[in-house]
């Protein structure tokens, strides 16, 4: 009876420990909800048509993936398993679009760019970073910084955690790099620490990442093209970056891009740096066997890791980064570096950072950034080298129902100053700089950057 006693317990306790009871029984499925999505969902492999949306959760269950842009809804259904790795196809070039993924009731959503048609000669910008290893405090600074950029994708140089095998490790980058990989592709080149067992395998990096298959040892060296450029992602791990088969794809890949009047510019990625004064210093034998290619076929930029510091260096005529201050313990100048190493460096710093690269026509800018957003330097060239692109930006991917204006994306600020380059300096860890004042083509570069920024904001 409501009314009055019933049984022992009056009736406001009774309704408390009613509350209680309930609490306590809606409790494993709130923790059941909150641990559900194990990783992702996140963006791999951004193609002109397709995508591929990849999610891990705490137990086995279908789940259904739907794209939305302006051309209707495309859904998959994903099959009953705890990783899932889906693609969706038919979509637009250039196109913005909106996901969902829904599991057991749960979803989640996020946004995504498909690729330009192979040739389309309009802006671009990417962001490049690495080394984060399992400093989760400064990844995590690094990771947010990133946030702040609006980057057609990621390029990643490897060591993204400390251990390969290690799974809670791989959880923790995912953890730390969620809100980043939801919206934004990234490709990553395979670094010494990603690596597992006494075998040194990738089966583990393998299975996280779905990028192109188009080598002989497919997702530990890869290549694609975005627009008028074309990427070479390559495993520079010391065991492999000798052997033949790599060497003779490469090449015969950079000589196939030269020959395509669609590729205007031609970037390399891959772990280990050829030229560095910092602790591990430069790798001769990628200096012997790939850079002589790098300078053949005109490779514009060569980006690396391994070395946790910011480094700038120039030979042949192909610019060379390392960006390994992803979150790493940073480290110092080599005490003795070889001369081939301190002739080639031009700007080293020790630092959190990751590089912002814009590229405009024959216009390339990379801008090194801090964690704390200032910037270490700007660095701009033209590259001539290849072939006009066949496409122009105002054709087909650039369609007023496209969802995605081809205007210039991001770039520093007019006022940001071009850095000219310096002999490195024992300064502290900073290198002396020469400032020179941006030219006008420039100036007006940045004028539609900003424009640009305000649009996609």
């Amino acid at each position: 009876m409501r009314g009055g006693a019933a049984g022992p317990y009056p009736w406001g306790v009774k309704r408390r420990l009613g509350a209680l009871i309930a609490a306590a029984l809606a409790a494993p499925a709130v923790a059941r909800a909150e641990t559900h999505w194990v990783k992702g969902p996140y963006i791999q492999d951004a193609a002109p048509t397709s995508i591929t949306i990849l999610f891990e959760t705490g137990e086995s269950a279908p789940g259904k993936v739907v794209v939305t842009g302006p051309d209707g809804d495309h859904e998959v259904t994903a099959s009953d398993t705890q990783r899932h790795e889906v693609v969706v196809d038919g979509l637009r070039p250039a196109t913005r679009y909106r996901y969902k993924v829904t599991v057991a009731g749960a979803t989640q959503s996020g946004e995504l760019t498909t690729a330009p048609e192979p040739g389309t000669d309009a802006p671009l910008t990417f962001v490049v970073y690495g080394d984060t290893r399992e400093y989760a405090e400064s990844h995590r600074r690094v990771m947010e910084r990133i946030r702040n950029e609006v980057p057609d994708f990621l390029l990643g140089t490897g060591d993204m955690v400390d251990e390969g095998s290690k799974g809670e490790q791989w959880q923790t980058f995912f953890d730390i790099e969620g809100p980043l990989l939801r919206d934004n592709v990234l490709y990553p080149a395979l670094g010494n620490h990603d690596r597992q067992g006494r075998g040194r395998t990738a089966d583990t990096y393998r299975a996280f990442f779905a990028v192109p298959e188009n080598s002989p040892d497919p997702e530990r060296y890869y290549a694609f093209t975005y627009g008028a450029s074309r990427f070479f992602i390559l495993d520079s791990n010391s065991y492999s970056f000798a052997l033949t088969d790599q060497t003779a794809w490469l090449e015969k890949e950079l000589a196939a891009a030269r020959d395509d009047r669609r590729v205007r510019h031609l970037f390399v990625v891959m772990h280990h740096p050829p030229y560095s004064i910092s602790l591990h210093g430069g790798q001769r034998d990628l200096r012997e066997r790939w850079t002589p290619l790098f300078e053949k076929y005109g490779v514009a930029a060569v980006f690396s890791g391994h070395d946790h510091v910011y480094e700038r260096a120039e030979v042949g005529g192909v610019h060379y980064f390392v960006s390994g201050g992803g979150g790493a313990p940073l480290y110092p100048k080599k005490a003795h570096s070889a001369q081939i190493d301190l002739d080639a460096v031009k700007y080293f710093e020790r630092v959190n950072h990751y590089l912002r690269v814009h590229i405009v026509g024959d216009q390339l800018e990379v801008t090194a950034v801090r964690v704390d957003g200032t910037p270490i330097e700007t660095t701009t060239w033209s590259d001539t080298r290849g072939e006009p692109a066949v496409a122009a930006a105002g054709g087909p991917a650039a369609s007023a129902d496209s969802g995605a204006a081809l205007a210039p994306p991001p770039a520093p600020p007019p006022s940001t100053p071009a850095i000219a380059a310096s002999t490195p300096a024992e300064d502290g860890g900073r290198s002396s700089i020469g400032w020179t004042v941006a030219a006008g083509a420039l100036l007006v570069l940045g004028a539609l950057a900003a424009l640009w920024r305000a649009l996609r904001s």
